[in-house]
């Protein structure tokens, strides 16, 4: 298992800073930063709430004291509520997707995943709000590896 869960996370570490880490993915827009007048109620109040979570998937693969390795599933039609990300993490899709994004600054994204792609985010210290739904068809899986405070230092190649 160990060796398995080694292996995964390797493999999102060298994908996600290989030459290529975008390679894929597509994402449109479909509301911009700071509006929420197309909002439905029920997402404006739930933001409003100010009750996020900081899970970054559905459960903890790994976890030491420099890494926690999630596994995300989204069954069709699933959404996970607003959550908040304030630590730097890298996420590697295990199937192709359709998904929706609301941020909290009010950006609405549409977003286009091919199985394989990579994407790093750098959220360290910032707060950054969002859910994600599945639109597509088939149930969605992805590996998320979150990065805890002065990973960057222990890692020279990510630097």
């Amino acid at each position: 298992m160990l060796t398995v869960i080694f292996n995964t996370i390797l493999w999102i570490i060298v994908s996600n800073f290989a030459a290529s880490k975008f390679e894929g993915m597509e994402c449109l827009e479909l509301n911009p930063a700071h509006d929420f007048t197309k909002w439905e109620d029920k997402y404006v109040k739930e933001l409003h709430l100010l009750e996020f979570g900081e899970s970054l998937g559905n459960a903890v693969l790994f976890e030491d004291n420099t890494i926690r390795l999630w596994n995300l599933k989204l069954d069709v039609g699933e959404r996970i509520p607003f959550v908040k990300n304030n630590k730097n993490y890298s996420w590697i899709s295990e199937t192709d997707a359709l998904l929706k994004s609301r941020s909290g600054n009010g950006r609405v994204s549409l977003i286009r995943v091919n199985k394989g792609d990579t994407k790093y985010f750098e959220n360290s210290g910032k707060d950054y709000i969002n859910d994600l739904e599945n639109l597509g068809e088939t149930v969605v899986l992805f590996k998320v590896l979150e990065y805890k405070q002065g990973f960057h230092d222990l890692l020279p190649i990510l630097n």
